[in-house]
């Protein structure tokens, strides 16, 4: 069996569909994270917050006001 350009075409397709995917997935539980910390947490403007806190606060500023 010979590998062909079709089957790299296809596998390559395929492979960027999955990575498409993964990134999607990770980016939504960031922000499901991120929404989670807003509505359980008090801001403190003087407190010191874990990075990924910290940019949430920074992308958000506030809670979240409804579902999305």
């Amino acid at each position: 069996m010979q590998i062909q350009r079709n089957d790299l075409i296809g596998g390559a397709c395929a492979a960027l569909a999955l990575g498409l995917v993964a990134w999607l997935s990770l980016d939504s539980w960031a922000i499901t994270r991120c929404e989670e910390f807003l509505a359980s947490a008090t801001i403190d403007p003087t407190a010191t917050y874990t990075p990924e806190e910290d940019a949430c606060i920074r992308r958000y500023g506030t809670r979240p006001t409804g579902e999305n």
